[in-house]
């Protein structure tokens, strides 16, 4: 037991002495770290205030504390305000979008555009074929897009705006190419006139050949110098065995001068007169072939039938200067004598160089517009009665009315140059009798015995040309007093109107049917009405664009 009593005291001392200096450890470590923690925490403070300041007396925290106490004051101003503008954004286009569906909606739609001389889209007629074919939705889109409720007059609002993107040279306004011209201190625009067309172009007689692919060999005589005043000659133009005007000189003014251009419309002054008209711009290279092709094959297709092609020719030809001209590398009458050359032999040219040229000196070309003056056209249409072998009413059987009007040009820009141009307009009143019937492009008749010519006054004087047929989309009928069996078909465009009524004293019946508004065969049309004589008349250069290509389209009917 004693031994036992000694090996626990033993045991228990131990023990004691372990738990005294883990007590010692415990009091010793605080005292030992805490010198470490408070210096670690010192460098720390250091460390972050080093970069914010380098003044204790104006520490930046502080500054920044100042700060933010403002800030939120002014951003509830700013919120405010945006708030604001935000709803007054809101209520503007709210108002201005109601505004504009209420116009579409409930505003009377037009029907006619006179601008453009032709009947708007109308709303298309429902049926299940139609409208799953997607045809019935889309002619909704495009009447609703073409009948802009006063069309014409924001479209005239365009045009002064269009204008205004443009600068002033001594005081005229000059708008879009203008590389014709060119302006300096003190010194006038100055017109450039290199150029690579003939200025003098020879109009042979018409070829034998019946080949529907056109030739590449141009008929031209040797090309004065831009310099030259070719048109100024006195001498005699030359002509071949039966009086037929070979050429003509083109005319060549190099101290022209465009003041406006827009487009291919353009004004200018030329020989201290103030012009304005379209330049030309046939594209031969892309569509003669087209044309030439579409016009033999009419012939073709009516062995039986005289067909005739007269491509008009416009002022380009006989008093813009060729210096002014550079949207086509052709000119007007060498592209009129190229179709004439590659035409089938047994389709009858009207040749409106030999037709028009001896009347140089009257009134038969606007100055300031795209058109011709009816006597322009009178004489075109006594070529083609001469060419059909029938009778033709004398100028002096008709009966003139004379107005004051404002050209294409003006109505097409609204340059201001323009406004207070204004030049003669006569027109002229058939001596016989006749009857107007009016049909839509499918033939179905709209107006019975309605106007050949407008009334007097009937259109204003921007509208003037529309005075000739009314309206380029309706097909008419004429009927005359006329009685010796000719029936005649012209399929035209809109520089035809005016030679419309010189033939009512030369064909007992006239079908005018217009290239662009015509949802029928007119071959067949021709043929059902056994008529004796058909004329393509339109423009050179519509006959260089997209002409030849509609004509195609409505023969394959």
């Amino acid at each position: 037991m004693a031994e036992n009593k000694n090996e626990f005291d033993e045991l228990d001392e131990i023990y004691r002495q372990k738990l005294e200096n883990q007590k010692k450890a415990k009091k010793e470590k605080p005292v030992k770290e805490k010198p470490q923690k408070a210096e670690a925490q010192d460098k720390k403070e250091e460390n972050v205030k080093i970069p914010l300041s380098d003044s204790e007396d104006e520490p930046k925290p502080k500054k920044r504390r100042s700060s933010k106490k403002k800030k939120p004051e002014e951003s509830e101003k700013v919120k405010k305000q945006k708030k604001i503008g935000s709803v007054i954004n809101i209520t503007a286009c709210s108002v201005f979008f109601v505004g504009a569906i209420c116009f579409q909606l409930f505003m009377e739609r037009p029907t006619i555009s006179e601008s453009e001389k032709r009947e708007l889209a109308k709303f298309p007629t429902f049926t299940w074929e139609s409208y799953w074919s997607g045809e019935f939705t889309e002619g909704i889109s495009t009447y609703f897009n073409d009948t802009v409720p006063f069309r014409d007059e924001l479209k005239s609002i365009g045009a002064v705006f269009r204008s205004w993107f443009g600068f002033t040279v001594d005081g005229n306004v000059i708008v879009g190419n203008v590389s014709n011209v060119n302006s300096g201190e003190g010194s006038k625009p100055a017109v450039t006139t290199t150029s690579t067309k003939p200025i003098i172009i020879v109009t042979p007689p018409p070829s034998d050949s019946t080949s529907d692919t056109p030739s590449k060999e141009e008929s031209s005589a040797p090309a004065t110098t831009p310099g030259e005043t070719s048109g100024q000659t006195e001498a005699p133009l030359p002509t071949d065995p039966d009086g037929h005007i070979l050429s003509y000189p083109t005319p060549s003014d190099p101290d022209a001068q465009i003041i406006f251009r827009q487009g291919n419309q353009v004004a200018y002054i030329s020989r201290d007169e103030l012009y304005a008209g379209q330049l030309y711009g046939g594209d031969r290279d892309n569509f003669a072939t087209n044309y030439i092709s579409s016009v033999n094959t009419i012939k073709e297709l009516l062995p039986d039938v005289n067909v005739y092609n007269m491509t008009c020719l416009t002022q380009n030809t006989f008093f813009t200067p060729v210096e002014l001209n550079t949207e086509s590398f052709y000119t007007e009458q060498s592209d009129a004598a190229y179709i004439s050359n590659n035409l089938r032999s047994d389709i009858i040219n009207i040749d409106l160089l030999t037709a028009l040229t001896p009347h140089l000196d009257e009134n038969i070309f606007f100055l300031r517009d795209c058109h011709w003056q009816q006597k322009g056209a009178y004489y075109a249409a006594e070529a083609f009665a001469n060419a059909a072998g029938v009778d033709f009413a004398p100028l002096s059987s008709y009966t003139p009315v004379e107005k004051i009007c404002l050209g294409s040009v003006y109505l097409n820009t609204q340059y201001d140059g323009l406004m207070y141009e204004g030049e003669d307009f006569t027109y002229y009143i058939p001596p016989n009798e006749t009857k107007t019937d009016y049909y839509d492009y499918n033939y179905e008749l709209q107006y019975e015995n309605y106007y050949l010519l407008a009334p007097d006054n009937y259109y204003g004087p921007s509208f003037f040309y529309n005075t000739f047929m009314m309206s380029d989309e309706y097909i008419k009928h004429i009927s005359t007093d006329v009685e010796n069996g000719r029936s005649l078909v012209i399929l035209k465009d809109d520089y035809a109107n005016p030679l419309v009524p010189c033939l009512t004293s030369s064909f007992e019946d006239i079908y005018v049917i217009d290239i662009r508004y015509c949802n029928f065969n007119p071959v067949v049309f021709a043929k059902e009405r056994q008529v004796t004589d058909f004329l393509i008349c339109v423009t050179t250069e519509n006959a260089m664009d997209e002409t030849g290509t509609y004509i195609s389209d409505i023969i394959s009917y």
